[in-house]
């Protein structure tokens, strides 16, 4: 029996370990395989002091102590061992501990078969015997920082993965949020609509005039929140950026002036003007008109809202100058801007700046704001037809949202 070298014997080594100062603890440590107790006992005087050096002499034994030990910095095996030849060690060390570094002591007759492993994987770098002890302890250094390298990596993949899971659930939870509370919602909201165009036929007729303004005022009510469970239904049906569009030829101009018709009393009461300028030879564009409709009616709104009463809000249409074969649309405000803290979070759902003070059922009035899913469609509607969004704007100077779309769709 060779003489037992520190870690030779793993209930010794686990004893002394015990005994250590907890700094001592700290050092890395080290797996040396190789059948002459001369080299064992030489690698461990020399190595000592840096890491915790364990013995074995044949593979079996130090894959054993691998298995047992999780945070084996590094092993490093001879070559030519009977029984098990340290290249093999070294392959079945890497099906073990793959974040273990492996390396491996060898002679030059064994060159070829030692290339053939470091090209596998199984061998992180080779040293030639005799060795030179400065460039042994490199080597160590530069195996135990790889180590820890790829434990890092391992436990920052760990909490990224947890992280992405908590995301995907919290989306899973929104979208399912979202389908119940606009089910729930659209039935109601349809009987109350119903009955009230019911009442306006059988008792409208004989009704007073305070009883049609209250019937109005819940027409319009139950109108409102129509047009909001709308919005969410639309919000869910295309959180799935593979959804289908209903492709068409149309003319910008023509969806904008749909949009001021369907915009036209707000505008009205707001005493605001709107200046279109659309290029004169605007080529028409395939899109989904339906949405990209939608996308004009939020961002008219939005600009009629933040727009003060009696001032003009800006429509332009023209080739995008920075993409061929591409549109960019405009609409410009003379609103209050929006402040940098809230500009990235303009496109996220149900954001509506952080003053809820603002927050309001109203549909135009100055500056409310509804519940915040306006733009998110905007920009899920833009994105489905392969655009982008962009918004230029700065507290006290107004607000520039553009979109640009494509002028084909594949």
């Amino acid at each position: 029996m060779p003489p037992i070298i520190e870690g030779q014997d793993f209930q010794t080594t686990a004893l002394r370990e015990a005994a250590e100062p907890p700094r001592a603890r700290r050092r890395p440590i080290v797996l040396v395989v190789d059948d002459e107790v001369e080299v064992l006992q030489s690698l461990h005087d020399l190595l000592r002091i840096d890491y915790q050096i364990v013995t074995r002499d044949n593979g079996e034994e130090a894959l054993a102590f691998l298995a047992a030990t999780p945070d084996v910095a590094a092993i490093l095996s001879d070559q030519r061992m009977p029984g098990m030849t340290g290249v093999e060690v070294l392959r079945r060390a890497a099906a073990v501990r793959p974040e273990t570094t492996r390396l491996l002591f060898t002679a030059f007759s064994d060159l070829r078969t030692v290339i053939d492993a470091v090209n596998l994987g199984h061998v992180f770098q080779y040293l030639a015997k005799p060795w030179d002890p400065d460039e042994l302890q490199r080597a160590i250094r530069q195996a135990v920082e790889r180590r820890d390298l790829i434990v890092e990596k391992n436990r920052l993949m760990a909490e990224l993965q947890a992280a992405n899971a908590r995301l995907t659930e919290a989306n899973r939870l929104k979208t399912a949020f979202l389908q119940v509370a606009s089910h729930e919602l659209n039935t109601p909201v349809t009987v109350i609509l119903g009955l009230a165009d019911l009442w306006k036929l059988s008792q409208g007729p004989t009704a007073s005039p305070a009883e049609h303004a209250w019937i109005e005022r819940i027409n319009a009510a139950a109108g409102r929140l129509a047009r909001t469970v709308g919005r969410m239904f639309k919000l869910v049906e295309n959180d799935d950026f593979t959804h289908t569009l209903s492709i068409e030829t149309v003319h910008l101009e023509t969806l904008i002036q749909s949009t001021l018709a369907a915009l036209a009393p707000y505008l009205e009461a707001r005493g605001q003007d709107v200046a279109v300028d659309v290029q004169a030879d605007l080529e028409p564009i395939a899109c989904d008109p339906a949405k990209i409709h939608d996308v004009l009616i939020n961002l008219v709104a939005n600009a009629i809202k933040f727009t003060p009463d009696g001032k003009t809000i800006r429509i332009e249409a023209r080739d995008d100058p920075d993409e061929s074969d591409s549109v960019r649309v405009e609409v410009q405000d003379q609103g209050a801007g929006v402040a940098l803290a809230e500009q990235r979070h303009l496109f996220e759902p149900f954001f509506t700046g952080f003053d809820t003070l603002h927050h309001s059922s109203g549909e135009y009035q100055f500056d409310k704001r509804g519940i915040g899913l306006g733009l998110c469609l905007v920009k899920t509607f833009v994105e489905l037809h392969g655009g982008r969004v962009e918004v230029a704007t700065a507290p006290g100077r107004g607000s520039t949202f553009a979109f640009v779309l494509p002028r084909r769709q594949p």
